[in-house]
């Protein structure tokens, strides 16, 4: 995997540099040190609410980069942990995103520059593999909100991002499926502005910034929200 210093040292050289795809706390321990060092960076895993994504660093004369991404495409194979053990037999494991599912088959996400049409040997069964283009795969939505939450702590906001009961946030919090920038929640976890929450199976969402508090004395809140 590329390290922090070589990116860093890269943009400063005038590079567009990328990473293969990283775990959620890979990804957040990667981009806070790249922020620190005022680097500009772009985070994408090729679908809103991706778990595994992919970060490009770039100058700042640049006003934005990313790096390409695609999909393959496996009929008829169903067990996503089998697919993924066929394909590191052709790919290297930091090429490989996500994998979706769909009624026929599986999708994995791919970094663009390593996707090739191989067949793929699965339980001793040899499938063909298609690429396709990341919108015939997974669908998802992104946007920013302004709501009102009693407090910081990452199970209210949960559930006002992703619209779900407070105490059925909270279980996926006890459950180990929430992460505050890459590292696990627990009950009395808050998420400050610029903080970066990851819900397994939901998505995640960025607090944009707090406002201040209400008549009531519950906060005013601005968040970005990517559920999957």
């Amino acid at each position: 995997m590329i390290e922090a210093n070589e990116l860093i040292k890269g943009v400063r050289a005038g590079r567009v540099l990328h990473t293969g795809f990283l775990e959620p706390n890979e990804t957040a321990a990667l981009v806070a040190k790249l922020r620190q060092a005022e680097v500009s960076v772009n985070v994408s895993g090729g679908y809103p609410g991706a778990k595994r994504r992919v970060v490009t660093a770039f100058p700042e004369n640049i006003p934005e980069a990313d790096t390409p991404l695609t999909a393959l495409y496996v009929a008829e194979v169903h067990d996503a942990d089998e697919l993924r053990v066929g394909l590191r037999r052709n790919y290297d494991a930091d090429v490989l995103g996500d994998i979706v599912e769909h009624q026929d088959g599986l999708s994995v996400i791919i970094l663009r520059e390593a996707a090739n049409e191989n067949s793929v040997t699965v339980r001793g069964k040899t499938y063909p593999v298609q690429i396709v283009e990341l919108q015939k795969v997974a669908s998802g939505s992104r946007k920013r909100q302004t709501t009102i939450v009693p407090a910081l702590r990452v199970d209210a906001l949960g559930a006002k991002a992703f619209g779900v009961s407070r105490s059925y946030f909270a279980k996926g919090v006890a459950a180990g499926n929430v992460f505050v920038n890459g590292q696990k929640a627990n009950k009395s976890t808050d998420a400050e502005a610029g903080d970066e929450v990851y819900a397994e199976g939901l998505g995640r969402f960025s607090v944009v910034s707090v406002q201040g508090e209400t008549r009531k004395g519950n906060l005013r809140i601005t968040i970005d929200v990517e559920k999957s």
